[in-house]
């Protein structure tokens, strides 16, 4: 007798559907997205409850999608996201109201979707155009994404709902993740789990009631309560080990009466594994091959490819497939007759039936069968993965190809995977040598450590010296990034001698002067290099065209300069960056972001139009690598500029980027941008958890670029602890940038840090010689910012008579400048020795105006000087609107493209930021110009002048 139901109806699971279908229905732009993750043991009902959910939604009318990973689709590129948006994306024809959604910033992913449609394109772009068309879906209303079995999710997909996650904010996005528990978890689905505002859902082991639910659905009578408890105990309440008991006993013919309750233990087995092999043990050789090659195979699979992995004709496999959906171990698709498990848990256990020797074969037929109709690369070589090397035909080319393919689709780690297992294949020098070459290129985007390893490799093997050179350029930058200084010193001095080798060899200008660039990059990365210096042969353009190399060359030159406060260092990175050249081929190189630091340092504004070059560049065709330098150096701009709630959002991307591309040499530079800006922000236990972030000993160690660090640990431990403590720190600074040559206090202030420090010791005389010295140093640099500071802190510690005209310089020198938040320090400081000389009007004047400065800037602790200051003159800041409207970078941009007529949505791809960002910042425009809306923008933003520099306070 068959069981009287196919499924039996979803038990003890109201609780659950009932708080995910309310999840989803709740979720809207205004609430934002959610991601619910479904954990439990395998067999618990996960499963079911996203298909019910599934239902429930659509007869609520709510969108929704559903997808499942798969163990054997784990190494795709986005194979997940392919299952969720292909079918979305077939229909797009299906309504005369519904927007292309791969329009805008969401063309950069059509790669994922059609192979061979783009050329292949960089990750981060495909991940943002990814990213761009899951806002276009929602755009058309709130949607629900169910992904089951996240465990086997692909890499590429995990990387995609990591990076939905900080953005799903004003999204109308709900993610649930069904996910086994226990099962192994990548860093990209760890990343996930454990964000604060992931929340998870549990369900539990059936109670008994609901266990004898199931056995009477499926026996089509009401079982004993004694053959109940026996089968509940025998299962632990799991649902699907509960049907699989319930059908064995129907198939051994045992009754559900309380006199067979002690029978269930011989129905019991120690795993489902050994159910299925009872089962398949039953059944006709033909049969078992049908479902071996199901379980074989990927989701869904077509009558001919079974037949082929089974070795018997098609029309066996359809008589063969019969039994198997009767009994309820397959499953076959009423819309395409494709046949599949309906539980991970049977296909998993069929796979095993199959024994090591049966699933090489099996893979192999499959690999071949596939191969031979044309199938995508990839799942060709899903199958060739799974084969010892040399056992499948042709596996070099299927991988290489799939590799391509991967690329095309912005997943550099998958096509490492393809491209590694191509490399177990090859034997033979002059195959080895081109496939490492490729391997260390891709790996750079993924696994720079590798990519040295490759590079290594591929060197040795490589007979020309052209292409040692070449590799030896790339082996160097892979050094760079792991820290290995004195590698990547050795790997470019080695690539010099191979180039003077091939002198006159085709398709190697600029190759002298990337190596040049590098060398001397590395004199600002690492100290006493300064010797390097004298390898840079600096050669002459002959007329000819500028190469990357020649660019590159300029901006650590321009860099170079900078650190010992040379004028020319400006005009150096400007030509080094003048023609986009380095953006468009270097994008996230560090010669490119040596001439965004000099350009930053001397507060020349083509810093940032390079800086949002780049941004445009990395998101459209760039890598994860590349997008980390981009938000770091956009956050330093914003952080001199004053811009603070701008600067943190900044440097959290860069936080995420080098995370996640694992550069180790971003932490010393990202963690102390991240600190001070919020130590600025007033979230002292913040700052000193992004510089611990950074990695590194309390003691900033001597090697590497840490001047950063140790510039920044030497402030927050004088706003910390103060004492001897920040004054040596203050000091250990200094001498560390002076290991590389540096004394630019637009870099690096160290001794106004040490100034302060002595101040509060009480040791004057000492703290206004260093800072005087310093106001030496920043003159001979020239930019408003480091001056201003300097004849700010000069004059503090000289006090309100003798420092009074160095504050008075102060403000002149800042005023109109971009250091916004350091105009308003010396504006307060300054209002402070008016007070003290008696200037009582003259400082509430000053006070007014830094208060809506510091109320800008987002500087709390500024803000409460004010009031500190304010107090002694006995009154409260009268705060003139209008005196000082200046509107953040973000802000200004935001309002110049609302004003134009853009929609938030259309501004927020234009500056690839959320629509939620972009209604934050117009709502801050609004309150800042004091307009009520959209109407009358662009007046506005003309009337009050609010792209205008704020002019100092007169006497």
């Amino acid at each position: 007798m068959p069981p009287a139901v196919t499924e039996p109806p979803l038990q003890e699971r109201e609780e659950h559907l009932g708080h995910l279908t309310d999840a989803a229905l709740a979720t809207n732009s205004d609430t934002g997205g959610k991601i619910i993750v479904l954990e439990g043991p395998a067999g618990i009902g996960k499963t079911r409850l996203l298909a019910e959910l599934r239902d429930q939604l659509r007869l609520r009318g709510r969108r929704v999608v559903l997808a499942r990973g798969s163990s054997l689709e784990k190494d795709f590129a986005y194979g997940v996201v392919r299952q969720l948006f292909e079918p979305m994306l077939a229909t797009e024809a299906a309504g005369p109201c519904r927007p292309d959604l791969l329009t805008g910033a969401a063309a950069q992913a059509a790669s994922v979707f059609r192979v061979g449609a783009t050329a292949p394109v960089g990750d981060l772009a495909v991940l943002h155009g990814l990213y761009r068309l899951v806002v276009n879906a929602c755009a058309e209303g709130p949607l629900a994404v169910l992904i089951d079995d996240l465990q086997h999710v692909d890499r590429p997909t995990l990387r995609l709902l990591a990076y939905l996650q900080p953005r799903l904010d004003g999204l109308p996005l709900t993610l649930i993740l069904a996910l086994t528990s226990g099962a192994p978890a990548p860093d990209a689905l760890t990343e996930i789990l454990h964000q604060p505002a992931t929340t998870f859902l549990r369900p539990q082991p059936l109670r008994p009631r609901g266990a004898g639910a199931v056995l009477g659905a499926i026996f089509g009578t009401r079982p004993d309560d004694a053959f109940v408890t026996a089968c509940h105990q025998s299962t632990g309440g799991n649902p699907l080990l509960l049907t699989e008991l319930a059908r064995g006993c129907i198939e051994q013919h045992i009754e559900p009466v309380a006199a067979n309750a002690d029978g269930v233990g011989g129905v019991r087995l120690p795993a489902l594994v050994s159910r299925v092999a009872a089962r398949l043990d039953a059944l006709a050789p033909e049969v078992v091959a049908v479902a071996h090659a199901v379980a074989l195979l990927s989701e869904e699979s077509d009558l001919p490819t079974v037949a082929a992995v089974a070795g018997v004709t098609v029309e066996t496999a359809a008589f063969a497939a019969d039994p198997l959906v009767r009994g309820q171990l397959l499953a076959r698709s009423t819309d395409t007759g494709r046949l599949s498990y309906p539980h991970q848990l049977l296909r998993a256990s069929a796979y095993e039936h199959l024994g090591p020797e049966g699933r090489t074969r099996g893979h192999r037929a499959a690999a071949v069968h596939l191969a031979s109709v044309g199938a995508e690369p990839e799942l060709v070589a899903a199958h060739i993965l799974r084969v010892p090397p040399t056992e499948a035909p042709d596996a070099v080319g299927h991988l290489r190809r799939a590799a391509e393919t991967a690329l095309g689709r912005g997943a550099p780690d998958v096509a490492h995977t393809y491209l590694g297992r191509a490399l177990s294949e090859v034997t033979d020098a002059g195959t080895r040598a081109p496939l490492l070459d490729q391997l260390a290129d891709v790996a750079m985007h993924t696994d720079v450590a590798a990519a040295a390893r490759y590079g290594e490799q591929a060197l040795a093997l490589e007979p020309s010296a052209a292409g040692r050179a070449t590799i030896g350029l790339r082996l160097g930058e892979a050094r760079l990034f792991q820290g290995d200084i004195a590698g990547a010193v050795g790997a470019w001095r080695q690539a010099r001698a191979a180039l003077a080798e091939a002198d006159g060899s085709p398709g190697l200008t600029g190759l002298g002067s990337a190596l040049d660039a590098y060398l001397v990059n590395v004199t600002v990365v690492e100290p006493d290099q300064l010797h390097l210096m004298d390898e840079v042969t600096q050669q002459a353009t002959n007329g000819s065209p500028p190469t990357v190399g020649d660019r590159a060359l300029d901006c650590v030159l321009a860099l170079r300069a900078a650190f010992e406060a040379r004028p020319e260092a400006a005009a150096l990175a400007v030509r080094g960056l003048s023609d986009g050249l380095l953006v468009r081929q270097g994008t996230g190189d560090s010669p490119l972001v040596c001439g965004w630091l000099a350009l930053l340092a001397a507060e020349n504004e083509r810093a940032a139009a390079s800086i949002d070059h780049a941004r445009r560049e990395v998101y459209r065709q760039g890598s994860v690598r590349a997008y980390g330098p981009v938000h770091a150096f956009a956050a330093l701009d914003e952080l001199w500029r004053g811009n603070l709630a701008d600067a943190e959002r900044e440097a959290r991307s860069a936080v995420e980027a080098v995370e996640r591309s694992g550069v180790r040499l971003g932490r010393p530079f990202v963690g102390p941008f991240l600190a001070d800006i919020l130590a600025e922000r007033g979230d002292l236990p913040g700052a000193r958890a992004a510089l611990a972030w950074a990695g590194l000993p309390e003691e900033p160690p001597r090697g590497g670029p840490m001047y950063f660090y140790a510039d920044t640990r030497a402030r927050l431990l004088r706003r910390t602890v103060g004492g001897e403590r920040a004054q040596a720190a203050a000091l250990d600074a200094g001498r560390l940038f002076g290991w590389f040559g540096g004394d630019n206090p637009a870099i690096m202030p160290w001794r106004t840090e040490a100034a302060r420090t002595l101040r509060q010791l009480g040791r004057v005389d000492e703290a206004a010689e260093l800072a005087l010295a310093e106001v030496d140093v920043a003159r001979r640099w020239g930019a408003p910012r480091p001056i201003g500071r300097a004849l700010r802190v000069a004059g503090v510690v000289l006090g309100p008579y003798d420092g009074f005209e160095l504050l008075t310089e102060a403000v002149d020198v800042l005023a109109g400048s971009l250091a916004r938040l350091e105009y308003a320090k010396a504006l307060v400081d300054l209002a402070a020795a008016a007070s003290e000389r008696g200037q009582r009007g003259w400082a509430r004047e000053l006070l007014d105006t830094a208060a809506e400065l510091a109320a800008q800037c987002d500087c709390p602790p500024l803000l409460a000087r004010v009031d500190a200051v304010l107090a002694t003159l006995g009154g409260r800041p009268a705060v003139q609107p209008g005196a000082a409207v200046v509107l953040t970078t973000s802000e200004r941009r935001v309002a110049e493209l609302a004003a134009t007529g853009m929609s938030n949505r259309d501004i927020a791809e234009s500056l690839f930021v959320t629509p939620k960002t972009v209604e934050l910042h117009l709502t801050n425009t609004y309150r800042k110009l004091h307009i009520s809306g959209r109407v009358g923008l662009a007046a506005a933003l003309t009337a009050r002048g609010a792209r205008a520099a704020v002019a100092g306070p007169s006497r």
